[in-house]
Parts: C-alpha cells; structure tokens; sequence
C-alpha cells in the first residue's frame, strides 16, 4: 500500500474491533475515503487523536486494490469548538453537513473545491450569530445538493421552463414538486400529485439562497416557520432524487434546534 497524506474531515466513525474503528473521512485530495483507525478506541495510542469538527492532517495507507486503507498518523490543524452563544444548535447544524456529506458523496471521487467550501461553512458555524446559522446551512444544503448534480429547480418552472416572475406574483404561494425536482407553475400541475406550498417570502429567500455565498447567507435572517418550510421542500426533493432513506437524522434535527430558540428572531 502507498503512504498518502490529505487534510481531511471527519463524516463518520463506528466501531470496528475492541481496539478499533472505521473513520469515513472527506479529504482535500482523495475525496471520500473509509479508513481503519487501528488501536483508536485505546486512550494509549501513540500519534494524533482523530478529532470531529476539525481540520486534520492524516497519512495514511490506501489500497489500490480494496475500497479502504488504515491510518497511519495525523495531526490537528484547526478545532471548532462551537463555543459561542447556542452551542447545541451549532453542533446540529455542523453534524447536518456532515451526514450529508457522508449519505451523497461518492468514493474516492476528489472535490477540492467542494472541500474547502465544507471547511469555510464549518468555520461559520463557528463562528457567526446564531441567528444567521438557518440561513447559512440551507445555502450549504441548496449549494452542496447543486454541487453534486441535483439542482433543485427554484428559478424557473420544472416542466416548462417559464420564469417564475410569470406565475408567482407577489404575494403568491410557489408550489414546489419533489418527485419533479423543483417549482411547478399552474398550467404544469397535475390533479393528485403531491405539492408543497411555499409562501412567497419564504420563497424569495429560499431563491436568494440558492445563489448566495456562505458570507452573504449570514447577513439574511431566516425564521423557524420559514426554514421549517424550505427544509421539508428540500428534504422530501433529496429523498426523491438522490433515493435517500426517510429517516435522515440530519434532517429531523428541527424539533431539537427550536429548543435552542436558535431560529427566534
């Protein structure tokens, strides 16, 4: 096995052995990667603790052969500790990303560019007002789910490609399909066919969003009853598409954060 090294992410961990365990990282330079952490359940290990929500500098050894390789060392390059205000809630939002990340990325396919945005969302969760981390984890969401190759279609109609100015006036609800994968202007509804009602501002941010930055998503407040909405729109769109399964924890993770009155205004 070839000796390779990576910044990377931890995405998941489980128990492997009674000494061990297996590690799902994202890595700057390989993508995603499944990897031994031989003798990391021992408090006696001798080289670097393998840390979640952190960047990390691993070697490793990678098999060209088999879908996994073992650690071989690492070491800690920057924590988030998600010690300000609403710490519960940034740790939710910060294990949302991660468990994405685990259920939609493919193996070994590297994303450099992906990877740092991952890194710069992980720093703002860190770091910004609480009341900015709804809107910024759904522009992580909308921008990872694009990134990947499933783009909810917010701009225009699904089926026909008319611009929604033409069929949500203001003040107007946008029906969202999920099957379809996006907004459905009238003419395109079906009799039967499940929809989802977007009010129009919750709409008009969930637009902005899409195609905002991480920076410009912090400046936009989003409130429970809105970010309720846009995360059931999309939830139900990655399950359809992306054939996920119905009980994803980090999109059930609602109840939880408005105990923390992080979505409060």
């Amino acid at each position: 096995m070839p000796l390779e090294k990576s910044e990377a992410i931890i995405l998941k961990s489980f128990n492997w052995s009674e000494s061990s365990r297996m590690v799902i990282f994202f890595t700057e330079e390989f993508g995603k990667l499944k990897l031994t952490d031989r003798g990391g359940r021992s408090m006696k290990t001798r080289r670097g603790r393998l840390t979640t929500f952190a960047r990390l500098d691993i070697t490793f050894y990678l098999s060209e052969k088999q879908t996994s390789g073992y650690i071989s060392d690492s070491d800690l390059l920057e924590l988030y500790s998600f010690e300000r205000d609403g710490t519960l809630g940034r740790l939710a939002y910060a294990s949302a990303a991660c468990e994405l990340l685990y259920l939609l990325l493919p193996e070994r396919d590297d994303q450099p560019g992906l990877y740092r945005y991952v890194v710069s969302y992980l720093k703002l969760v860190d770091t910004v007002e609480k009341h900015s981390l709804p809107s910024v984890f759904i522009c992580f969401f909308l921008r990872l789910l694009s990134q990947l190759g499933y783009h909810p279609s917010l701009a225009y109609c699904v089926t026909s490609g008319e611009p929604v100015e033409q069929f949500v006036p203001e003040g107007a609800d946008a029906v969202f399909s999920a099957e379809r994968g996006g907004v459905v202007s009238p003419p395109c509804q079906r009799p039967g066919e499940y929809y989802i009602r977007l009010s129009y501002d919750c709409f008009r941010r969930l637009l902005v969003l899409q195609t905002a930055s991480l920076a410009e998503a912090a400046g936009h407040r989003v409130s429970f009853a809105e970010a309720a909405q846009m995360l059931e729109a999309m939830a139900k769109f990655v399950r359809y598409q992306a054939d996920l399964p119905a009980n994803l924890k980090s999109l059930e993770f609602l109840d939880k954060l408005k105990k923390t009155h992080l979505t409060d205004r």
